[in-house]
């Protein structure tokens, strides 16, 4: 593993059971997405959204999937969890395959994650994800306290959405 990739993972806090998200504790921009810093070849730092990285490392490198959209499953922006077979939240697609996917799922998502985010802008979204990646952060991956936060139940803190 290169050192890029351990300050990546070291970035990811990973739920314990097989369908939890693994959630991006970096930046967050203010699109709600997680950031991270690449040096390429040409020296110069730059910018991508943390799932998408997360997906290049499973498909070769991010030329292998320059032309394609990192898709979610979850609807959790901050979620990285990009795997090769069915339990990955993160997949390669293309523009159409991303908005046929979202529009067929509608309300059927029964993630909470993708009630807490899915009718939201990109600037309602951001201090979202900043929330339940502070809370990930503070607390690790405790799936109450997530749940709680998701759905707008924690009693120290108002409603998320």
């Amino acid at each position: 593993m290169s050192d890029e990739q351990a300050r990546f993972w070291s970035k990811v806090i990973k739920g314990p059971d097989p369908a939890d998200c693994w959630i991006w504790t970096g930046a967050i921009g203010d699109d709600g997405y997680g950031r991270f810093w690449t040096t390429p070849a040409t020296g110069e730092q730059k910018m991508i959204r943390a799932h998408r990285y997360a997906l290049a490392l499973v498909h070769g490198g991010l030329e292998a999937i320059e032309a394609c959209e990192a898709c979610h499953l979850c609807d959790n922006p901050i979620c990285v969890r990009a795997e090769n077979g069915e339990g990955s939240h993160v997949y390669v697609g293309t523009r159409e395959t991303n908005m046929a996917d979202r529009a067929s799922r509608g309300r059927h998502n029964r993630q909470a994650a993708a009630e807490f985010f899915r009718f939201e802008s990109k600037k309602e979204r951001a201090p979202k994800a900043r929330a339940l990646r502070d809370l990930v952060i503070d607390r690790g991956y405790d799936r109450e306290a997530i749940k709680a936060l998701l759905l707008g139940l924690s009693r120290d803190q108002a409603t998320l959405f």
